[in-house]
Protein backbone atom coordinates (compact mmCIF):
# COMPACT_ATOMS: atom_id res chain seq x y z
CA UNK A 1 0.00 0.00 0.00
CA UNK A 2 1.26 3.48 -0.79
CA UNK A 3 -0.19 4.55 2.56
CA UNK A 4 -1.39 3.02 5.27
CA UNK A 5 -3.15 4.14 8.56
CA UNK A 6 -4.14 2.04 11.41
CA UNK A 7 -5.62 3.45 14.73
CA UNK A 8 -4.35 6.98 14.23
CA UNK A 9 -4.65 9.50 16.77
CA UNK A 10 -3.58 12.74 17.92
CA UNK A 11 -3.91 15.48 20.71
CA UNK A 12 -3.26 19.38 20.82
CA UNK A 13 -3.02 19.91 24.51
CA UNK A 14 -6.52 19.58 25.50
CA UNK A 15 -8.44 19.27 22.09
CA UNK A 16 -7.83 15.75 20.50
CA UNK A 17 -7.73 15.89 16.62
CA UNK A 18 -7.96 12.77 15.57
CA UNK A 19 -9.61 9.68 17.15
CA UNK A 20 -8.42 6.30 16.22
CA UNK A 21 -8.43 6.60 11.87
CA UNK A 22 -7.48 3.62 9.82
CA UNK A 23 -7.11 3.30 6.28
CA UNK A 24 -5.42 2.24 3.29
CA UNK A 25 -4.79 3.50 -0.36
CA UNK A 26 -3.09 1.80 -3.26
CA UNK A 27 -0.79 2.68 -5.34
CA UNK A 28 -1.65 5.53 -8.06
CA UNK A 29 -5.56 6.06 -6.25
CA UNK A 30 -6.66 9.70 -5.99
CA UNK A 31 -8.54 9.97 -2.79
CA UNK A 32 -10.20 13.05 -1.69
CA UNK A 33 -10.20 13.79 2.34
CA UNK A 34 -13.40 15.79 3.17
CA UNK A 35 -14.86 17.29 6.39
CA UNK A 36 -15.70 20.66 8.10
CA UNK A 37 -13.17 22.62 9.51
CA UNK A 38 -12.23 21.18 12.80
CA UNK A 39 -12.27 17.69 11.49
CA UNK A 40 -8.61 16.97 11.65
CA UNK A 41 -7.68 16.69 7.72
CA UNK A 42 -4.57 19.30 8.20
CA UNK A 43 -3.01 17.09 11.11
CA UNK A 44 -3.32 13.76 9.29
CA UNK A 45 -1.61 15.46 6.28
CA UNK A 46 0.86 16.73 8.53
CA UNK A 47 1.22 13.26 10.17
CA UNK A 48 1.94 11.55 7.00
CA UNK A 49 4.35 14.49 6.26
CA UNK A 50 6.05 13.91 8.78
CA UNK A 51 6.12 17.15 10.44
CA UNK A 52 4.10 16.06 13.27
CA UNK A 53 4.78 12.98 15.55
CA UNK A 54 0.91 10.90 16.14
CA UNK A 55 0.60 10.28 19.82
CA UNK A 56 -0.73 6.91 19.04
CA UNK A 57 -1.17 3.94 16.19
CA UNK A 58 0.86 4.23 13.15
CA UNK A 59 1.29 5.44 9.66
CA UNK A 60 3.45 4.04 7.08
CA UNK A 61 4.14 6.11 3.47
CA UNK A 62 5.60 3.71 0.11
CA UNK A 63 6.03 1.43 3.35
CA UNK A 64 8.24 3.35 5.68
CA UNK A 65 6.96 4.72 8.91
CA UNK A 66 6.39 8.12 9.63
CA UNK A 67 7.48 7.63 13.48
CA UNK A 68 11.15 5.76 12.84
CA UNK A 69 11.88 6.29 9.18
CA UNK A 70 10.97 9.78 8.29
CA UNK A 71 13.90 10.60 6.12
CA UNK A 72 12.64 7.48 3.72
CA UNK A 73 9.06 9.26 3.83
CA UNK A 74 9.83 12.38 2.86
CA UNK A 75 12.02 10.66 -0.35
CA UNK A 76 9.18 9.31 -1.18
CA UNK A 77 6.52 12.37 -0.57
CA UNK A 78 5.69 15.49 -2.46
CA UNK A 79 3.56 18.09 0.08
CA UNK A 80 1.30 21.10 -0.39
CA UNK A 81 0.94 22.15 3.01
CA UNK A 82 -1.68 24.80 4.22
CA UNK A 83 1.39 27.73 4.66
CA UNK A 84 1.99 29.29 1.47
CA UNK A 85 5.92 29.35 0.39
CA UNK A 86 7.33 33.28 0.96
CA UNK A 87 10.38 34.66 0.90
CA UNK A 88 11.35 38.79 0.60
CA UNK A 89 14.21 37.93 -1.41
CA UNK A 90 13.86 34.52 -3.58
CA UNK A 91 12.41 34.57 -6.65
CA UNK A 92 10.37 31.72 -7.85
CA UNK A 93 13.10 30.05 -10.14
CA UNK A 94 15.90 30.38 -7.35
CA UNK A 95 13.19 29.21 -4.79
CA UNK A 96 12.36 25.58 -6.69
CA UNK A 97 16.08 25.55 -6.85
CA UNK A 98 16.78 25.33 -3.66
CA UNK A 99 13.98 22.97 -3.18
CA UNK A 100 15.58 20.23 -5.47
CA UNK A 101 18.88 20.65 -3.53
CA UNK A 102 16.72 20.18 0.05
CA UNK A 103 15.22 16.95 -1.80
CA UNK A 104 18.77 16.13 -3.11
CA UNK A 105 17.74 15.51 -6.59
CA UNK A 106 20.47 14.33 -8.48
CA UNK A 107 22.36 17.49 -10.64
CA UNK A 108 22.18 16.35 -13.52
CA UNK A 109 17.94 16.34 -12.92
CA UNK A 110 17.23 19.09 -11.67
CA UNK A 111 17.00 22.33 -14.06
CA UNK A 112 14.89 19.77 -16.37
CA UNK A 113 12.63 19.10 -13.56
CA UNK A 114 12.56 22.78 -12.48
CA UNK A 115 11.45 23.34 -16.29
CA UNK A 116 8.57 20.15 -15.80
CA UNK A 117 7.15 21.48 -12.78
CA UNK A 118 7.01 25.69 -13.73
CA UNK A 119 5.38 24.23 -16.99
CA UNK A 120 2.74 22.07 -15.29
CA UNK A 121 1.73 24.81 -13.18
CA UNK A 122 1.76 27.37 -15.78
CA UNK A 123 4.86 29.35 -13.58
CA UNK A 124 7.06 30.24 -16.75
CA UNK A 125 5.78 33.58 -17.26
CA UNK A 126 6.38 34.64 -13.43
CA UNK A 127 9.93 32.19 -12.63
CA UNK A 128 11.98 35.74 -12.17
CA UNK A 129 9.47 37.15 -9.62
CA UNK A 130 10.02 37.55 -5.98
CA UNK A 131 7.87 35.37 -4.01
CA UNK A 132 6.74 37.90 -2.03
CA UNK A 133 5.51 39.92 -4.98
CA UNK A 134 3.43 37.23 -6.03
CA UNK A 135 -0.81 36.87 -5.85
CA UNK A 136 -2.18 34.06 -3.29
CA UNK A 137 -3.24 31.81 -6.00
CA UNK A 138 0.25 32.01 -8.00
CA UNK A 139 2.27 31.11 -4.25
CA UNK A 140 -0.42 28.24 -4.19
CA UNK A 141 0.76 27.09 -7.35
CA UNK A 142 4.73 27.43 -6.62
CA UNK A 143 3.82 25.27 -3.02
CA UNK A 144 2.16 23.06 -5.97
CA UNK A 145 5.09 22.58 -8.28
CA UNK A 146 7.64 21.97 -4.87
CA UNK A 147 5.00 19.33 -4.34
CA UNK A 148 5.49 17.75 -7.97
CA UNK A 149 9.87 18.07 -7.60
CA UNK A 150 10.99 14.81 -8.63
CA UNK A 151 7.68 12.87 -9.11
CA UNK A 152 6.97 11.47 -6.16
CA UNK A 153 4.91 8.39 -5.61
CA UNK A 154 2.86 9.94 -3.09
CA UNK A 155 1.49 13.20 -2.94
CA UNK A 156 -0.46 15.23 -0.23
CA UNK A 157 -2.62 18.20 -0.92
CA UNK A 158 -3.80 20.39 1.36
CA UNK A 159 -6.63 22.43 -0.68
CA UNK A 160 -4.81 22.84 -3.33
CA UNK A 161 -7.28 25.22 -5.81
CA UNK A 162 -7.79 27.68 -2.87
CA UNK A 163 -6.78 31.06 -3.93
CA UNK A 164 -7.02 29.85 -7.85
CA UNK A 165 -9.22 31.74 -10.63
CA UNK A 166 -11.68 29.59 -12.27
CA UNK A 167 -9.44 29.08 -15.56
CA UNK A 168 -6.37 28.02 -12.45
CA UNK A 169 -8.78 25.96 -10.70
CA UNK A 170 -9.83 23.66 -14.04
CA UNK A 171 -5.97 23.42 -15.11
CA UNK A 172 -5.10 21.98 -11.66
CA UNK A 173 -7.94 19.86 -11.50
CA UNK A 174 -6.81 18.45 -14.97
CA UNK A 175 -3.41 18.33 -13.65
CA UNK A 176 -4.55 16.08 -10.14
CA UNK A 177 -6.35 14.03 -12.31
CA UNK A 178 -3.76 12.80 -14.85
CA UNK A 179 -1.25 11.93 -11.95
CA UNK A 180 -4.14 8.99 -11.24
CA UNK A 181 -2.43 5.49 -11.98
CA UNK A 182 1.36 6.97 -11.26
CA UNK A 183 0.72 8.86 -8.20
CA UNK A 184 -1.29 8.41 -5.04
CA UNK A 185 -2.89 11.39 -4.13
CA UNK A 186 -4.49 12.45 -0.80
CA UNK A 187 -6.09 15.90 -1.23
CA UNK A 188 -7.61 17.55 1.29
CA UNK A 189 -10.55 19.82 0.40
CA UNK A 190 -14.06 21.33 1.03
CA UNK A 191 -15.55 21.79 -2.69
CA UNK A 192 -17.35 18.78 -2.83
CA UNK A 193 -17.64 19.27 -6.99
CA UNK A 194 -13.84 19.22 -6.53
CA UNK A 195 -14.00 15.55 -4.66
CA UNK A 196 -16.36 14.72 -6.66
CA UNK A 197 -14.59 16.00 -10.48
CA UNK A 198 -11.08 14.55 -9.15
CA UNK A 199 -11.08 11.79 -6.72
CA UNK A 200 -11.99 8.22 -7.72
CA UNK A 201 -12.74 8.20 -3.28
CA UNK A 202 -13.58 9.81 -0.36
CA UNK A 203 -12.73 9.96 3.25
CA UNK A 204 -14.96 11.73 5.38
CA UNK A 205 -13.51 13.26 8.81
CA UNK A 206 -15.43 13.89 11.78
CA UNK A 207 -14.19 15.63 15.41
CA UNK A 208 -11.25 13.50 14.46
CA UNK A 209 -12.96 10.27 13.34
CA UNK A 210 -13.52 8.40 9.71
CA UNK A 211 -17.18 8.10 9.19
CA UNK A 212 -16.98 7.49 5.74
CA UNK A 213 -15.08 6.10 3.38
CA UNK A 214 -16.77 6.17 -0.13
CA UNK A 215 -16.32 4.93 -3.71
CA UNK A 216 -17.72 7.94 -5.89
CA UNK A 217 -17.88 6.05 -8.87
CA UNK A 218 -20.80 3.98 -6.70
CA UNK A 219 -22.72 7.68 -5.73
CA UNK A 220 -22.99 8.61 -9.46
CA UNK A 221 -24.01 4.85 -10.06
CA UNK A 222 -27.06 4.78 -8.10
CA UNK A 223 -27.04 2.96 -5.07
CA UNK A 224 -30.65 4.25 -4.06
CA UNK A 225 -33.45 3.45 -6.17
CA UNK A 226 -36.51 5.64 -6.72
CA UNK A 227 -40.25 3.70 -6.30
CA UNK A 228 -43.23 4.99 -7.61
CA UNK A 229 -46.52 3.28 -6.60
CA UNK A 230 -50.00 3.64 -7.22
CA UNK A 231 -50.91 3.98 -3.18
CA UNK A 232 -51.76 6.52 -0.86
CA UNK A 233 -48.25 7.16 1.50
CA UNK A 234 -50.23 6.58 4.49
CA UNK A 235 -51.18 3.37 3.66
CA UNK A 236 -47.54 2.33 2.69
CA UNK A 237 -44.61 4.14 5.08
CA UNK A 238 -44.67 1.16 7.81
CA UNK A 239 -45.57 -1.65 5.13
CA UNK A 240 -42.76 -0.64 2.69
CA UNK A 241 -40.11 -0.63 5.54
CA UNK A 242 -40.52 -3.95 6.40
CA UNK A 243 -40.24 -5.17 2.85
CA UNK A 244 -36.96 -7.68 2.88
CA UNK A 245 -34.36 -5.99 1.44
CA UNK A 246 -35.08 -2.77 2.79
CA UNK A 247 -32.73 -0.93 4.73
CA UNK A 248 -34.37 3.09 4.95
CA UNK A 249 -37.30 4.67 3.19
CA UNK A 250 -37.99 8.49 2.41
CA UNK A 251 -41.08 9.73 0.64
CA UNK A 252 -40.54 11.77 -2.00
CA UNK A 253 -43.94 13.19 -2.46
CA UNK A 254 -47.64 12.19 -2.42
CA UNK A 255 -50.32 12.88 -4.97
CA UNK A 256 -53.25 13.04 -3.00
CA UNK A 257 -56.19 12.82 -5.20
CA UNK A 258 -59.95 13.05 -4.08
CA UNK A 259 -61.27 9.63 -3.25
CA UNK A 260 -64.03 10.00 -6.37
CA UNK A 261 -61.39 11.00 -8.75
CA UNK A 262 -60.51 7.90 -11.52
CA UNK A 263 -56.86 8.18 -11.38
CA UNK A 264 -54.81 6.27 -8.35
CA UNK A 265 -53.38 8.05 -5.67
CA UNK A 266 -49.52 8.29 -6.18
CA UNK A 267 -46.83 8.50 -3.74
CA UNK A 268 -42.74 8.15 -4.51
CA UNK A 269 -40.10 6.80 -1.61
CA UNK A 270 -36.34 6.74 -1.69
CA UNK A 271 -35.59 3.52 -1.23
CA UNK A 272 -32.37 1.95 0.24
CA UNK A 273 -31.41 -1.60 0.52
CA UNK A 274 -29.45 -3.61 2.49
CA UNK A 275 -26.30 -5.34 1.11
CA UNK A 276 -28.45 -8.56 -0.12
CA UNK A 277 -31.50 -6.38 -0.96
CA UNK A 278 -31.84 -5.86 -4.72
CA UNK A 279 -34.33 -4.33 -7.39
CA UNK A 280 -35.70 -6.76 -8.43
CA UNK A 281 -36.86 -8.25 -5.25
CA UNK A 282 -38.06 -4.89 -4.28
CA UNK A 283 -40.37 -4.69 -6.99
CA UNK A 284 -41.14 -8.53 -6.53
CA UNK A 285 -42.96 -8.10 -2.92
CA UNK A 286 -44.67 -4.79 -3.85
CA UNK A 287 -46.54 -6.59 -7.04
CA UNK A 288 -47.27 -9.68 -4.65
CA UNK A 289 -48.41 -7.44 -2.16
CA UNK A 290 -50.91 -5.68 -4.57
CA UNK A 291 -48.91 -2.32 -4.89
CA UNK A 292 -49.14 -1.59 -8.85
CA UNK A 293 -45.60 0.22 -9.01
CA UNK A 294 -45.78 2.44 -11.69
CA UNK A 295 -42.06 2.88 -11.90
CA UNK A 296 -38.65 1.91 -10.39
CA UNK A 297 -35.40 3.26 -11.36
CA UNK A 298 -31.65 3.46 -9.58
CA UNK A 299 -31.22 7.58 -8.42
CA UNK A 300 -28.16 8.99 -8.17
CA UNK A 301 -26.41 10.04 -4.82
CA UNK A 302 -24.48 13.61 -4.71
CA UNK A 303 -21.36 13.66 -2.11
CA UNK A 304 -23.32 16.21 -0.64
CA UNK A 305 -25.92 14.07 0.07
CA UNK A 306 -23.96 11.33 1.23
CA UNK A 307 -22.48 13.94 3.71
CA UNK A 308 -25.92 14.88 5.08
CA UNK A 309 -26.22 11.29 5.95
CA UNK A 310 -23.25 10.11 7.70
CA UNK A 311 -22.66 13.52 9.74
CA UNK A 312 -24.34 13.93 12.94
CA UNK A 313 -27.91 15.54 12.76
CA UNK A 314 -26.37 18.75 14.75
CA UNK A 315 -24.43 19.55 12.27
CA UNK A 316 -26.64 18.37 8.95
CA UNK A 317 -29.09 20.99 10.88
CA UNK A 318 -26.19 23.75 10.65
CA UNK A 319 -25.10 22.75 6.92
Amino acid sequence: MSLSVSHLAHAYARVTALRGVSFEVPPGEIVALIGPNGAGKSTLLKILATFVAPSHGSARVAGCDVRTQASEVRQHLGYLPEQLPTDPVLRVGEYLELRARLKQLDRSRRSIEIERVLGLCDLAPVRDRLLDQLSTGYRRRVGLADALLGSPPVLLLDEPTVGLDPVQVRQTRNLVRGLAGTSTVLLSTHLLNEAEQTCSRALVLWQGGLVSDIRLPSLAAGADLELELDRPATQLGTQLRELPGVARVTLLESDASPTDSPQPTVSRWRVTLTPDGSSSGLAAACVGRGWGVRELRRCATTLEEHLLRVLPQSLRETA
